[in-house]
């Protein structure tokens, strides 16, 4: 295992190597911000695959996939580190975040998988093992597929990728965001042409599951794609949906955390 991967073992903020500072994002709040940058500290990525303990028991697994370049990282990090590059850099190696996020009053804490491009999705758990040892492909709890607004080519890597998840596993109860990014750069002539359309009416009309398009560059939209995706996992619990708009509310430091900071989103 490469020791450069930096290891978190609690979604909580509790690690093997010492006690790490909460990250806990409010999305109703964010989402009315209009996608303002959000300064904090000792956010960590890890790459441990099996479990850790925590006090609650609202802990979503979610796979990020897509086409080479379409900005599935850079989407992740600007959400949960407030950064981006413009410098493109391959995704290598399987990256794991661990944010917690606030919707309605409830605190859920994500584990959020980053994976190079694969081939192809694992028709079994033996493919899986042999194949995608450790990516989690299969036991996720939902699903983000990205593709480039300005290169619609990269639409049709998810939309076969898809095809290959609901036939490999059971999807009853099991959200699917599609997520446009690179909204920045995308062009009035390829926005009012027929493809464009065409890719919008088949994800919300025939998928019938959420579609987000954002520009991570510019932190556009980038929490919309966060909330949408927790309320389609409350969707899937049978919890009302989050209201559109909320009093504005502290976040507090998890009893197990020793940072004195409090980080008011």
């Amino acid at each position: 295992m490469d020791r450069s991967w930096k290891e978190n073992d609690s979604l909580l903020g509790q690690s093997l190597h010492g006690n790490k500072q909460l990250l806990e994002l409010d999305l109703d709040y964010l989402e009315r911000r209009g996608g303002e940058t959000i300064n904090y500290e000792n956010a960590e990525s890890g790459s441990k695959e099996e479990e850790s303990p925590a006090d609650t028991l609202d802990r979503v697994k979610v796979v990020f996939l897509g086409a080479p370049g379409v900005g599935k990282s850079s989407i992740i990090r600007q959400f949960v580190w407030s950064e981006f590059s413009e410098e493109y850099k391959p995704t290598e190696r399987r990256e794991t975040f661990y944010p917690s996020v606030v919707l309605a009053d409830r605190l859920y804490e994500l584990k959020i998988t980053d994976l190079p491009t694969i081939p192809y999705f694992p028709v079994s758990s033996h493919l899986e093992w042999t194949d995608f040892r450790y990516c989690g492909l299969r036991s996720a709890n939902a699903y983000v597929l990205v593709f480039d607004l300005s290169n619609q080519d990269t639409f049709q890597y998810i939309r076969t990728l898809r095809e290959q998840i609901y036939e490999g596993r059971e999807m009853r109860g099991v959200p699917l965001l599609v997520v446009g990014n690179k909204q920045d750069e995308l062009s009035p002539a390829v926005a009012s042409g027929s493809r464009y359309r065409d890719i919008v009416n088949l994800v919300r009309k025939h998928w019938q599951c959420g579609y987000v398009e954002c520009s991570a560059r510019f932190n556009c939209r980038v929490v919309q794609v966060f909330r949408e995706l927790m309320k389609s996992i409350q969707a899937v619990e049978g919890r009302p949906p989050s209201p559109i708009s909320a009093p504005m509310q502290p976040l507090r430091a998890h009893p197990h955390d020793t940072g004195e900071k409090c980080i008011l989103l």
